[in-house]
């Protein structure tokens, strides 16, 4: 019987230090830190900033890009911070756009602008110009001939809207196709312009000079 009681003893020993040489469980590992606005922002631009550009088709691509984009920023803890940055940069690459006079990349900004501000009063606007020199009327003078004892420029005139050719006898203070004949230049010189949409005066280069 002691020696049963013995072993008895024995075995719990033996299994008490064993239980105590069992290494504690490790530490739950802490959550990683949130996302900056800096890095979201950049998470943000390498989806979006290849779509701008003047390719015709990237406009609603932009968009939708950028409504996708944005939409996953919601559950950030910094993600209003990025969708400011966001903003910023496209309203920036917009205002690039039209300073140089890239009128398609105008209008695929706009809608990407329109997908961050709806209704934003610079896009209005700057569309609204992109359109207009878009449809400009491409001029080539052919030549200035007296008609009646009166000078008169005679014009190609190519539509962009709807993509027509068609000619024109113009005096000048006429009015033709949306533009106006300002001045003569010279003898054959050339000719000077105004689009009415734009208001804004051009010159087409006379057939001695082309």
């Amino acid at each position: 019987m002691k020696r049963a009681l013995l072993a008895l003893c024995w075995i719990g020993l033996v299994f008490l230090s064993s239980c105590e040489r069992e290494p504690p469980p490790p530490p739950t590992p802490p959550p990683p830190p949130p996302k900056t606005a800096q890095q979201l922002h950049g998470q943000v631009m390498s989806a979006v900033r290849p779509l701008i550009n003047g390719a015709p088709e990237s406009g609603a691509l932009l968009k939708s890009s950028l409504t996708s984009e944005l939409g996953k920023l919601r559950t950030e803890v910094n993600g209003e911070a990025a969708r400011s940055l966001v903003e910023t940069e496209v309203k920036d690459a917009l205002k690039a756009a039209y300073d140089g006079e890239r009128w398609q990349e105008v209008l695929n900004v706009c809608e990407g602008v329109d997908a961050m501000d709806p209704g934003n009063v610079r896009v209005v606007r700057y569309r609204e110009r992109a359109i207009a020199e878009k449809n400009k009327p491409q001029v080539t003078m052919k030549g200035i001939f007296q008609i009646e004892g009166t000078p008169t420029v005679f014009f190609d005139v190519y539509l962009p809207e709807t993509g027509v050719t068609t000619d024109a006898k113009v005096r000048e203070g006429e009015e033709f196709h949306g533009l106006i004949l300002e001045k003569i230049l010279g003898d054959k010189e050339g000719a000077q312009l105004k689009y009415l949409k734009t208001e804004q005066s051009f010159t087409v280069k006379g057939v001695a000079q082309q």
